[in-house]
């Protein structure tokens, strides 16, 4: 295996470990909105948001270094032929 993968495996193993051991019951509130759901509930779907924002993030800078890049090769002068 890969250091990636095994790097991947351990934290998936401690991300377990931490939902495992976060069962109480807590306390969401916003504003005038309140949920009350175990920790390990909100604690996943925090994750999870963090997870979604920093793909969204990362895929967003992806077609824009693309174009900067095209521009650029496009906009290069012609090397002369010997």
């Amino acid at each position: 295996m890969s250091m990636k993968t095994v790097l991947i495996l351990i934290l998936i193993i401690l991300f377990a470990v931490l939902l495992i051991q976060n069962s109480g019951l807590a306390a969401l509130k916003f504003y005038f909105w309140s949920v009350y759901a175990p920790q390990f509930v909100l604690v996943f779907l925090v994750f999870c948001l963090g997870f979604l924002a920093g793909f969204l993030i990362a895929k967003s800078g992806k077609p824009k270094d693309k174009r900067v890049l095209s521009q650029a090769s496009a906009s290069s002068p012609a090397k002369p032929q010997s």
